[in-house]
């Protein structure tokens, strides 16, 4: 897996591949990562404001 930093930055102009944790990643490979990641991030944020919301209502139940 590349590192996160990566993702936040687009694939640089003119370079056909990227070395990272011993793997040659080329623009293709780097794009799918990127995506996959950004899919993983998305879906972490909405389970943790659901939980934060049950907890929050629950809170309110019970006062």
């Amino acid at each position: 897996m590349l590192g996160e930093y990566l993702f936040y930055n687009d694939f640089p102009q003119g370079v056909k591949s990227i070395y990272c944790n011993g793997k040659v990643y080329t623009r293709e490979e780097f794009l799918i990562e990127k995506e996959k990641f950004f899919k993983k991030k998305l879906k972490r944020k909405n389970q943790a404001s659901s939980v934060y919301l049950l907890i929050k209502l629950r809170c309110l139940v019970n006062n």
